[in-house]
């Protein structure tokens, strides 16, 4: 589960190609499935996807870059598959702006494979599993709920952690390519 989100004006380069799923065989879905990943990525603002995980650390990101910038845009409903989103192309170009200059100057967030974490009161381990409470409770003492950081967490024990909610910069950057050229957004 997740959201997917589709540009309300996109800056297309060509038309998204027409593909009738309920006609086609096997063999030709995966051709089917490369084209329309091929318009995706050269048309930017015309769809982008993330699971919870990764999309609530983006809107608490946009949150901040808001804040951050004296910028008045509402990021209610931002949290549910229900329409909400930005209206235009220009707010949308003004909040891209906005975290562009958080990533900039962010020294933590300088490689594409660096990750935004978001304390929401989920840790996971080295491998990926969820923590025992008992040590969810000692990291959230240590990093506070809804506190953003660039790094993981030793645990007493000596294992590594992180919050389960993460966004790698070539994540974020992929929605600030999206909000430049979408032209306003809706959320499902």
């Amino acid at each position: 589960m997740g959201v997917d989100i589709y540009g309300l004006k996109p800056q297309l380069k060509y038309e998204k190609p027409e593909i009738d799923w309920s006609s086609l065989k096997d063999d030709k879905r995966k051709e089917a499935f490369e084209s329309l990943t091929k318009f995706e990525n050269d048309n930017p603002g015309y769809y982008f996807r993330s699971n919870w995980w990764g999309w609530r650390p983006l809107v608490y990101l946009s949150d901040i870059a808001i804040q951050n910038s004296g910028l008045q845009f509402d990021t209610k409903g931002w949290g549910e598959n229900s329409g909400h989103g930005l209206k235009d192309g220009v707010q949308c170009t003004l909040l891209a702006q906005a975290i562009e200059y958080m990533i900039e100057e962010s020294d933590d967030l300088s490689d594409d494979n660096d990750t935004l974490y978001i304390n929401l009161g989920s840790w996971s381990n080295s491998e990926g599993g969820f923590v025992s409470d008992d040590i969810q409770a000692e990291l959230s003492k240590e990093w506070p709920l809804n506190e953003v950081r660039g790094t993981q967490v030793v645990g007493s024990d000596g294992n590594l952690y992180s919050p389960s909610h993460s966004a790698p910069v070539w994540h974020i950057k992929n929605w600030i390519n999206f909000l430049k050229e979408c032209g306003g957004f809706e959320i499902y």
